[in-house]
């Protein structure tokens, strides 16, 4: 959902964010809202990124200092496509699960959240 949404596409009790097609090779980035219940208005940023035929969230917020991971909209990787990298300080993150293997913030991880692909391809946010 973007910031001009005013009520999120649901199924169940998760989130539609894309249809799994919406997703490109270097990831998709969302803002979310009404996330958070007692905040509704909260901006919550997460990001998608591929995995051969799996599909990874996290937050996106660099652990190093909090600053969003992407250079520029829905590119969250290196550019071999191998490595998530942080704009800010160009820490490189295993795509797999998010753990720092290059930067200042080594041996720390991003934030993973989940998602899940329904049987339309709809990719959905939440557990």
């Amino acid at each position: 959902m973007s910031d001009n949404d005013d009520t999120p596409e649901m199924r169940g009790d998760r989130q539609v964010l894309c249809h799994i097609d919406e997703v490109g090779e270097a990831g998709k980035g969302f803002r979310l809202k009404g996330v958070y219940p007692s905040k509704p208005e909260a901006v919550f940023p997460i990001f998608l990124v591929p995995v051969g035929e799996d599909l990874h969230c996290y937050m996106n917020i660099c652990p190093h200092q909090g600053t969003p991971l992407e250079l520029k909209p829905d590119t969250f990787l290196d550019v071999n496509r191998e490595l998530i990298q942080c704009s800010t300080h160009w820490a490189m993150f295993r795509k797999e699960d998010g753990y720092c293997v290059k930067g200042p913030c080594v041996g720390r991880s991003l934030k993973k959240l989940p998602v899940m692909v329904d049987e339309d391809g709809m990719v959905l946010f939440g557990a």
